[in-house]
């Protein structure tokens, strides 16, 4: 929403420049015209960035709710597979206790193996764990960037199509004093 204001923002500086350019070349200032313009072009990027807002504001919120589950489903099948590890672990070790009883050698080598067991299966867990969070991670920021470049092309696009509107359908010279006339005598009516 700030990189909307940002950029509306840009444009009515855009827009005031060209009315202070065109307005210095006759050498009287800021005319009526040119303001009544201004605020005709602040109206409009305020419509489009508000309808740009109301449009997308849903979709994206959805996508990135159905990113969030994704992760999060992804996240809960780690965390269970570590608890499968660590459930694996703690039989490893009623096992281990058993063989206590018996020889010092059965205990030598249980341990061993409970030991590789352990490593192997906790660095299994880890290293699918890490994997699921950076698949996540990576496709979260994809589809963010993929987000923002289609925003980005449909503003462009829309601004495009607005800009030839307002030059296809200009006001002419007549039309322009009528205007300002119209506008005088309902300044009038009201004053009295």
């Amino acid at each position: 929403m700030r990189n909307l204001a940002i950029i509306s923002g840009l444009l009515l500086l855009a827009a005031l420049a060209q009315a202070s350019d065109a307005a210095h070349g006759g050498g009287h200032g800021l005319d009526a015209h040119a303001i009544k313009t201004i605020i005709y072009q602040i109206i409009n990027v305020s419509i489009m960035i508000g309808g740009l807002f109301y449009i997308m504001k849903k979709p994206v919120k959805d996508f990135f709710k159905g990113r969030r589950e994704a992760y999060l489903h992804a996240a809960g099948r780690a965390q269970a597979a570590r608890a499968k590890a660590e459930e694996e672990h703690l039989d490893i070790k009623v096992k281990l206790t058993k063989l206590e009883s018996t020889a010092d050698e059965s205990i030598s080598r249980a341990k061993a193996e409970a030991a590789d067991l352990r490593s192997s299966i906790m660095a299994e867990a880890e290293e699918l764990s890490k994997r699921i969070r950076k698949e996540a991670e990576a496709a979260a920021q994809l589809e963010i960037e993929k987000a923002k470049t289609h925003l980005r092309e449909d503003m462009i696009r829309e601004a495009a199509k607005l800009a030839a509107h307002n030059m296809q359908s200009s006001v002419t010279s007549e039309d322009h004093k009528r205007l300002q006339s119209e506008f005088i005598n309902n300044i009038q009516a009201v004053q009295q």
